[in-house]
């Protein structure tokens, strides 16, 4: 008895360590849902692949470049990927969006912009903070690819299923100047959003701040 007695108290201590950790392993996690919306003539052919997780959207855009003589000058697109958040958690997180195209500017006195490089969520539920520098280069030269690095930091609380879905919207404008240049294109071809790096957090009813759950 003594023995069965002691095996059932080191099950149940081990079993009561071990919660917390299963726990803190089994978190939901905001992931995307696969719903996205387009708008602009940049966007039309694209196409949209997620990883396994779905917390990883690479978006393909065939037709998204402007080109000088024969145009367009101005063009833009507007992405929106749609986020599934946990309801009545708060989770932090920082997103990366990550850009990539061509530049080609065949003489001096050319310069070509990648300008309105915003983001914005709906509904909104939390804050979010991004950095998503423009783009902006000057002749000459010839097909260089160039990567344009964003960075969003959010912290949002759904509070019921209704506002659960978050939708991320990425905005850009490509343009050429000026529009009597001889020649010169400027392309996006890829956007890729990674949500992998987010935890949750907990209100401190102590000092009234949200942090992230240790």
């Amino acid at each position: 008895m003594k023995y069965t007695t002691a095996s059932a108290l080191l099950l149940q201590a081990t079993t009561a360590l071990a919660g917390p950790i299963i726990e803190a392993r089994q978190q939901p996690r905001a992931v995307f849902t696969r719903v996205a919306t387009q708008t602009g003539q940049g966007c039309e052919g694209s196409f949209i692949f997620y990883d396994d997780a779905n917390q990883i959207a690479t978006v393909t855009y065939p037709n998204y470049g402007v080109t000088l003589p024969s145009g367009p000058r101005e063009e833009s697109c507007t992405t929106t990927l749609q986020v599934s958040f946990p309801v009545g958690q708060c989770t932090a997180g920082t997103a990366l969006g990550t850009t990539t195209g061509t530049v080609y500017l065949p003489s001096n006195g050319i310069t070509a912009f990648f300008t309105a490089r915003d983001y914005a969520i709906q509904p909104t539920i939390g804050t979010i903070t991004d950095v998503s520098p423009n783009g902006q280069w000057t002749g000459a030269r010839s097909a260089e690819p160039y990567v344009l690095r964003d960075s969003i930091s959010y912290r949002l609380t759904p509070p019921n299923p209704q506002n659960s879905l978050v939708n991320f919207t990425v905005f850009g404008d490509l343009s050429l100047q000026p529009e009597n240049a001889g020649g010169g294109s400027l392309t996006a071809e890829q956007f890729v959003f990674d949500i992998r790096n987010q935890s949750a957090c907990k209100f401190d009813f102590d000092h009234g701040v949200v942090k992230k759950r240790q």
